[in-house]
């Protein structure tokens, strides 16, 4: 059987010591705060975008640069036979469709997933693929079940808009109006994208309604169930309950890390499904 390397990059919200210990590579990512550019997991950690957050500093994330990609698989051949490389979905990063081209000139020693997946989802389907190439399945037949199969639904629920405002994801004066109105938007990730699919008037609906949107419609027992915080843990806590409760399943939990963290802003609630993948 073909060694295979397992990659993301950071968005995954894996930290070093949870890759050394589930054994998959991960491409760190730029960070930049007030013009300075950081490395996410090398020179900033996730109390300093918090500090940087609370100072209603502007975060911002960019691609991995294509060189430290290439680099990351040349090395990764040194020991390894393939590398499968599941990076943040194409609808909301041009990574994916950089390592697409540039994994043409590795005669198909490295497979890029085009997948819908970002943050813990991606380490899911990853150790996914790692029991399904145990399984006798080549990284082309993997990446097709992933591509074809997996889905992801997730409801997130931040807890202000300061972040979504400074980011500029939102408009300064729809963000004003939100507060003003006590406004509580509830954001979806369906399909990789991104969108606004209710609004309601305070977190606590906010939170009951992002539950029913996650669950609404399907047999819970053909999904992976998890809930995700950005440093907010006593609230996850009480919601993982609520979660459980809805759903029968086992839930798990996790943390929105430092590239994520910086997008939706600290305090953020991720309800999220992953449809479990038959091989």
């Amino acid at each position: 059987m073909s060694k295979i390397a397992l990659m993301c990059d950071s968005s995954a919200d894996i930290t070093e010591q949870e890759a050394k210990e589930l054994h998959i590579h991960v491409l760190r990512m730029p960070i930049v705060i007030k013009d300075k550019e950081y490395i996410e997991g090398v020179n900033i950690d996730d109390f300093m975008i918090i500090e940087a957050l609370n100072n209603n500093e502007s975060v911002k994330t960019s691609q991995p640069l294509l060189g430290d990609m290439v680099k990351m698989w040349h090395d990764l051949l040194e020991t390894y036979d393939e590398v499968f490389y599941l990076p943040l979905t194409y609808a909301l990063s041009g990574t994916c469709n950089i390592a697409l081209q540039a994994a043409k000139n590795f005669d198909g020693k490295v497979t890029v997933v085009n997948s819908e997946f970002v943050c813990y989802p991606v380490i899911k389907m990853l150790l996914t693929a790692r029991e399904m190439f145990k399984k006798g399945y080549t990284t082309a037949q993997v990446k097709e079940k992933i591509e074809t199969e997996g889905n992801m639904l997730a409801a997130l629920i931040p807890e202000n808009l300061t972040t979504l405002k400074n980011g500029g994801r939102i408009s300064p004066t729809a963000a004003s109006l939100a507060g003003l109105l006590k406004i509580q938007p509830i954001l979806c990730v369906d399909h990789g994208a991104i969108d606004v699919v209710a609004k309601v008037r305070t977190l606590k609906k906010a939170y009951i309604q992002g539950i029913e949107y996650v669950t609404k419609g399907v047999n819970p027992a053909d999904y992976d169930w998890m809930i995700i915080d950005a440093d907010n843990r006593k609230m996850s806590d009480e919601l993982k309950v609520m979660l459980e409760e809805a759903v029968h399943q086992p839930v798990e939990q996790h943390e929105f890390k430092a590239i994520i963290m910086s997008h939706t802003g600290q305090g953020t609630i991720g309800f999220g499904r992953i449809k479990k993948i038959k091989y």
